[in-house]
């Protein structure tokens, strides 16, 4: 029997070494080619045309919410939403319809953020109603109160107010303009 030569076999393993990364580079290649490219689960659930309904501790209703979409996350719990519609109502006071683009109730549904183009209009018979105007509103439904450091625009009996800032008390229908407040005053 013939011994192979050194050069024969160093060849023989050089060619059995490339065989076997080459294999592994493959597997492996394969692999992640498998996974998929997003995440499968990025939603807790999501609604379509969906209502939601916020109630104090005693039960009664503080505010609905209409959306074209709701979707809450599994990370933080919070629902986001698109095309928003609300009705905020407390007990005692005159209600308001709210509009915005999207909006974001947090876990603890402390606040309502409404933003993009929101308009906020009291809803009364016997007078015209008052017209809020701002990209950001933070409503705190347990307190009846909203606020935002954007441009605002307030209209009511033909007059127009611009300011920076704003701070309501819906309960009660006050209102304070924080700065830069400037208005237009029609007869």
């Amino acid at each position: 029997m013939n011994t192979p030569e050194p050069r024969t076999i160093l060849s023989l393993t050089l060619l059995l070494v490339g065989a076997v990364v080459s294999t592994f580079i493959v597997s492996e290649l394969w692999k992640e080619d498998s996974k998929p490219a997003h995440a499968e689960l990025s939603l807790a659930y999501y609604l379509d045309q969906a209502e939601l309904t916020g109630t104090g501790p005693d039960g009664k209703m503080l505010f609905q919410v209409w959306t074209r979409r709701a979707a809450q996350s599994l990370g933080d719990s919070s629902i986001e939403m698109d095309e928003v519609q609300m009705v905020y109502g407390p007990p005692t006071a005159l209600p308001w319809k709210l509009n915005a683009n999207t909006g974001r109730i947090p876990a603890d549904a402390s606040v309502i953020e409404l933003r993009g183009d929101v308009v906020a209009v009291s809803v009364t018979e016997e007078t015209k109603p008052t017209i809020i105007r701002t990209q950001r509103l933070d409503i705190d439904p347990t307190t009846r109160q909203a606020k935002t450091s954007h441009k605002v625009i307030l209209e009511f009996d033909g007059r127009i107010i611009n300011a920076t800032g704003m701070h309501a008390n819906f309960e009660t229908n006050e209102l304070q303009l924080l700065s830069n407040v400037n208005g237009k005053f029609l007869p």
